[in-house]
């Protein structure tokens, strides 16, 4: 049986989802993407079932998701309940939960997360380290939480969610908190060496 892994993204923001899936075929891992999949209703019991085989997560926060929550579009409530109902899942079942962004800030709180990558799968550098990481779900269930190396803690007090960060980071570089929202400015290089 293949390794799966679920994909939770939106339609419109296709082509990233396809770098996404090309970064699955170079290590034989079947990318579980809704629009590809015979849907049986109800609906949710078939993303259950896909989610309850798969060994990650991975929500893709692309150009078109962010704007969908920007404007606010009459769907964005509807895609927002089937995010987090399918994080609800992976964190019930216990396998990882990770955020790509498209090289867009997220802009819309997530409940759980233990992988935050928020730079693009379309810069080659960020898709051969990305494929590397992809190679140890051929070998083993999950990756290691917290990492030693990119094991991160969001600074801000009432927030402190945990989760491994996997980009380089300079001085003054800043993400957004996939949890809290709020900028974190780095005051030193990470990972540190």
């Amino acid at each position: 049986m293949a390794i799966q892994v679920f994909v939770s993204h939106t339609h419109g923001d296709k082509e990233f989802c396809d770098i996404f899936n090309r970064a699955c075929a170079q290590v034989g891992i079947k990318a579980f993407r809704s629009e590809f999949e015979k849907i049986e209703l109800p609906a949710w019991e078939t993303i259950r079932n896909a989610i309850r085989k798969s060994r990650a997560l991975f929500l893709l926060i692309g150009k078109e998701l962010a704007r969908l929550q920007a404007l606010p579009d009459p769907s964005w409530p509807y895609t927002q309940n089937w995010i987090v109902n399918e994080i609800g899942i992976a964190c019930e079942r216990g396998i990882d939960v990770w955020v790509i962004c498209d090289d867009v800030e997220i802009n819309f709180p997530l409940p759980y997360l233990n992988n935050y990558l928020p730079v693009s799968l379309r810069h080659k550098e960020v898709f051969d380290y990305f494929v590397a990481i992809l190679r140890v779900y051929t070998r083993y269930r999950k990756l290691k939480f917290p990492d030693k190396k990119h094991g991160f803690w969001c600074p801000y007090q009432d927030c402190q969610i945990p989760f491994n960060l996997w980009m380089s980071v300079e001085p003054s570089d800043m993400i957004i908190c996939p949890h809290c929202l709020r900028q974190i400015v780095f005051n030193e290089k990470f990972p540190v060496e």
